[in-house]
């Protein structure tokens, strides 16, 4: 991802159901860029347009050991079933094992069927269910 592929990621966002602007976008691509320990990847057709993109960043915790997580990922609905979503999971798979994560991980909506089995054919398995609680400060 470059910082001229804003405009098109924030439109991706708001069809994923993450309302975003392109301002939205660039404050929070400049903190990702500027970690060695994330990476942003967008999926483009011949021409260029982006279709797709992946975050996928390192996930440390102390009850368990270092992997790669995608943060997010999104393609563009007429570009589904095309396979840029698996080649946005396989180039996000290969940052992970590049900087050493033996694990990748990714978290995913209950409502989102298609993409639990988009998952599940890529060779992911669901390891446990959990709730996601949220408090404003």
């Amino acid at each position: 991802m470059t910082a001229g592929d804003v405009e098109r990621v924030a439109a991706l966002s708001t069809e994923l159901g993450y309302p975003s602007t392109p301002a939205d976008v660039t404050g929070r691509f400049a903190g990702i860029a500027a970690r060695h320990d994330h990476a942003a990847l967008v999926g483009e057709t011949g021409s260029g347009e982006v279709v797709g993109w992946v975050h996928v960043h390192a996930s440390l915790t102390l009850e368990a050991a270092p992997a790669a997580e995608i943060g997010g990922l999104v393609v563009h609905e007429p570009a589904r079933a095309h396979g840029v979503g698996k080649l946005l999971v396989v180039a996000a798979e290969r940052w992970a094992a590049e900087h050493g994560y033996a694990e990748m991980r990714v978290r995913s909506n209950v409502v989102r069927e298609a993409a639990h089995q988009f998952y599940r054919r890529l060779g992911y398995e669901v390891v446990k269910t959990q709730l996601n609680f949220r408090k404003r400060l």
